[in-house]
């Protein structure tokens, strides 16, 4: 049997039990469902998703959820579930029952702490499921199935430590989806199905650390991308499939020491992408012999034909 906790200052906590679906058939006592909020011992039994709004701020006669633990009878977590759910606290198991994270699911939970797994059943985490989330104090692990990671999705998750891993089975990066995670301090490892990184996408994520490569898969580095991240302090190599790169896509990664694009065409780059690296020595940005398009120089790095 898996728990939520409600409560709010001026009402004792209510529990509310997220029954298995063993519970009933064959692995013990039949469930009592009941309506929540009619008395000290709420249950309710999901079997798939927990419904959209369910436990959102303002929902449930003003009760917010106290703890969480969501059982195995939860397929997905639909949008806006547990939106504002500010009194939120402890940590957070996803079960690997769990496929999908909806939209806003949530959003401004910061009183999350601890690491945060999401397993590899999921396949898309919506858009603002984690926004905002700045209690979560360990690491963050991205399970093998994730193929899309929405916008803002863990946008100003400011205490996530360590490095973090884009599996490859993750095809795109969404707007704002890991900017201001200025608690990451270790690696970023960027899957090899990755084809698309939005715009601020890793921006002001100041604490990575060591050097930074773009898979061949890439073909679009959004505008600020990588923004103001200047804790990378290795080299920047950019793979071979890139079309474009935004404005200031790299702006501000002032520790990276040298760059590298491995294209032999040149790609659609943006206004001072690389403006403010001021220790790339010597000043260059390193291209294939032969390779064809490239300026003479961008952002007063000079570009030499030598890869």
């Amino acid at each position: 049997m898996s728990k939520f906790f409600k409560g709010d200052v001026t009402n004792d906590v209510v529990e509310l039990n997220l029954l298995d679906p063993a519970v009933g058939s064959g692995g013990g006592a039949s469930p009592t469902i009941v309506t929540k909020n009619t008395g000290p011992n709420v249950v309710e039994q999901f079997v798939g998703s927990i419904p959209a709004y369910q436990y959102s701020s303002g929902s449930n006669g003003g009760y917010d959820v106290k703890g969480l633990v969501i059982g195995t009878s939860c397929t997905g977590i639909e949008d806006d579930v547990f939106t504002g759910c500010s009194g939120l606290t402890g940590s957070l198991v996803i079960p690997d029952s769990v496929t999908s994270i909806g939209i806003n699911s949530f959003l401004y939970c910061g009183g999350l702490t601890g690491s945060l797994v999401i397993p590899d059943s999921v396949t898309s985490i919506g858009g603002f499921a984690f926004y905002y989330c700045t209690g979560f104090d360990g690491s963050l692990t991205i399970g093998n199935s994730v193929t899309s990671i929405g916008t803002y999705a863990f946008y100003y998750c400011t205490s996530l430590t360590g490095s973090l891993t884009i599996p490859d089975s993750v095809t795109s990066i969404g707007t704002y989806t890991f900017s201001y995670c200025s608690g990451l301090t270790g690696s970023l490892t960027i899957g090899n199905s990755v084809t698309s990184i939005g715009d601020y996408a890793f921006g002001s994520c100041i604490g990575f650390n060591g050097s930074l490569t773009i898979p061949d898969s890439v073909t679009t580095i959004g505008s600020s991308a990588f923004f103001y991240c200047n804790g990378f302090n290795g080299s920047l190599t950019i793979g071979n499939s890139v079309t474009t790169i935004g404005s200031y896509a790299f702006n501000t990664c002032s520790s990276i020491t040298s760059v590298s694009i491995l294209a032999t065409t040149a790609q659609t780059i943006g206004y001072s992408a690389f403006g403010s690296m001021t220790l790339v020595s010597p000043a260059e940005i390193h291209v294939p012999v032969g390779a064809t398009g490239y300026a003479a120089s961008y952002d007063g790095l000079t570009v030499v034909y030598d890869l």
